[in-house]
């Protein structure tokens, strides 16, 4: 003889599951709107340049200026949405390089890569990234909500950690690090602000661009290190003994 078990729901039971697939399919659609609404308007600054106006990104995405404002508050929220989404762009880009074969891939290689795609990805939206920084949205804050810069960092404070594992195995001062994240990050947005108002049109090249700033991010790294008795070698991975190693300070 076999039992089945029988479950009964109280009508209020059946409400709140039902009110509850509403609300998750709600909250669903809410996201993709929104992020047809960021893409629209990347499209137009790209496109028009940064005095684009709410009419005017309401007609790309062919909605109505209500709805923009429903859905972002108001144009700084909306302009904080597009940083938001370049910044997720960044991340993307990025972990690829910094999140695999960290063990096996020279530390060189690494960074060069990541710059690269850093670079790649501002020459595809150069006139989103001038709006961006024009608005205060591309710098770092510090806090976590600066805009663009902060994503990066996040990228930066994954490869400082290898850095600072690196410092540990040869007992030396690690507090070099943050510093060389800050200059890294001061160094590489000045930089990129000239490239894109002037370099670009001076016919630098991104490959060309991001061969600078991978050096520079090097002399920076290898600044901080000298000043910490430490040289890196960089053709090696971090998990390399002989990467780091120390030195006699004169």
């Amino acid at each position: 003889m076999s039992f089945v078990r029988r479950v009964s729901f109280t009508p209020s039971q059946v409400q709140r599951r039902v009110a509850d697939a509403r609300s998750t399919r709600w909250d669903e659609h809410r996201v993709e709107v929104r992020a047809q609404l960021v893409d629209a308007t990347i499209r137009i600054i790209e496109r028009y340049g940064a005095g684009v106006s709410m009419d005017d990104i309401a007609a790309e995405a062919r909605v109505s200026k209500p709805k923009l404002y429903r859905y972002f508050g108001d144009k700084a929220g909306l302009n904080a949405a597009v940083a938001a989404k370049l910044g997720a762009l960044m991340w993307d880009s990025a972990k690829i390089t910094i999140l695999a074969d960290q063990d096996y891939l020279s530390v060189d290689d690494m960074v060069r890569s990541s710059v690269q795609s850093y670079v790649t990805l501002v020459g595809q939206y150069p006139t989103v990234v001038r709006f961006l920084m024009a608005n205060h949205l591309f710098q770092y804050s510090g806090s976590g909500n600066g805009g663009v810069a902060d994503e990066l960092r996040s990228v930066m404070e994954v490869v400082a950690d290898r850095f600072t594992e690196s410092l540990q195995r040869v007992h030396a001062d690690t507090s070099v690090i943050p510093m060389a994240v800050a200059s890294i990050l001061g160094s590489g947005l000045s930089a990129t602000q000239w490239w894109i108002d002037n370099g670009r049109e001076q016919g630098v090249d991104d490959t060309f661009f991001a061969a600078h700033l991978s050096e520079t991010t090097w002399g920076i790294i290898d600044g901080a290190a000298a000043t910490v008795g430490v040289a890196f070698s960089r053709s090696l991975p971090f998990s390399h003994p002989g990467f780091a190693s120390r030195h006699k300070i004169d």
